[in-house]
């Protein structure tokens, strides 16, 4: 019986302690992202892998970041939200071109707060996938933890997977944080993932 009441204390206690590391390792994250940090991601596409690197140049109402990838796709290019988009967009921008790109109705690297609103209030948000034109998709949200490399440290921060699609089952792996919910992993048929947020 002893040995029983032990165990549970102990599992109380590893609950306890998990969520305290959450928010730790969450308040690390947030107080990373800033002007001048630098997402790294890991990119699988048509048989290809490279990555694919954003330096934010700026966070808040509007977001605006440079990017590059690797070899072999050798390409880079701007990209700036408009504070509108950042607050309503049901849409995901994910065709990389070269050159400068600004978005009014689509969002890239983040959510919008529409989107992490309506997963905080019903588990569920309508997403077009594939641009402002594409037909939403209900995507619907499991709890989640994610891992990655924050400054040299691995890193286990809350978030949701967001999964929807008949034909082809979507994935959208996002951070649960209220001020920089960012991407952390999309499968769409090709995969990018979160490996690394570094600041200068």
């Amino acid at each position: 019986m002893k040995k029983f009441i032990l165990f549970l204390s102990l599992l109380a206690v590893s609950f306890l302690v998990l969520p305290a590391q959450n928010v730790s390792d969450l308040d690390a994250f947030e107080k990373a992202i800033k002007p001048g940090t630098v997402l790294t991601y890991d990119v699988e596409m048509s048989g290809k892998k490279y990555q694919f690197i954003a330096t934010l140049k700026k966070v808040g109402d509007e977001i605006v970041f440079d990017w590059n990838t690797s070899a072999p796709e050798n390409k880079k290019g701007s990209i700036t939200i408009s504070a509108g988009a950042n607050a309503k967009a049901d849409a995901l921008f994910n065709l990389f071109k070269e050159g400068a790109t600004n978005l009014d109705k689509e969002i890239s690297v983040f959510i919008s707060r529409k989107m992490f609103n309506d997963v905080s209030t019903t588990s569920a948000t309508n997403i077009k996938i594939n641009g402002a034109s594409d037909t939403a998709t209900v995507m619907s949200n499991t709890i989640s933890e994610f891992n990655f490399n924050l400054n040299g440290n691995l890193v286990a921060i809350p978030g949701w997977e967001l999964q929807g699609g008949s034909d082809i089952n979507y994935t959208i792996d996002v951070i649960e944080s209220t001020k920089f919910p960012i991407i952390y992993r999309i499968d769409l048929g090709w995969t990018m993932q979160l490996s690394e947020v570094k600041n200068p």
